[in-house]
């Protein structure tokens, strides 16, 4: 197996977790295919979380209680070497889910959300 191909099967129990939104699963497939200090670059108004802790219960949490029902939808994965070595892994899909609390200053709606993401995810010595 190429190591792209190798990097996708390590993201695979993340995208799987989140799919069926299994807070202990996330958490261990986190801990799993992340190095310890790993740093997220998050949009605004979430920005930079340093650690796997950071990152559910600053990120995903809150999302996952206004969106009690979240699921994520992968629509593409992909993964190659950009033009300074380095190994990535995207992801691009939606987060969907019904609206039921308020998010980032967004009031629930009730209605059924979808939310378009991007995430790229570098390996080096075989983690994020």
């Amino acid at each position: 197996m190429d190591r792209h191909t190798h990097h996708k099967h390590l993201i695979a129990p993340l995208r799987a977790a989140l799919y069926d939104f299994s807070e202990l699963e996330i958490r261990a497939a986190l801990e799993a295919v992340c190095a310890p200090n790993a740093v997220f670059r998050l949009a605004h108004p979430l920005g930079v979380l340093t650690g796997t802790e950071a990152y559910f219960d600053e990120a995903i949490a809150p999302l996952a209680q206004a969106w009690p029902d979240l699921e994520r939808r992968d629509t593409i994965l992909m993964a190659g070497t950009d033009d300074d070595g380095g190994d990535w892994v995207g992801c691009g899909g939606y987060y969907v889910g019904v609206s039921l609390g308020p998010w980032l200053g967004i009031p629930p709606t009730g209605h059924i959300i979808h939310m378009r993401f991007h995430e790229f995810y570098r390996f080096v010595d075989g983690k994020v």
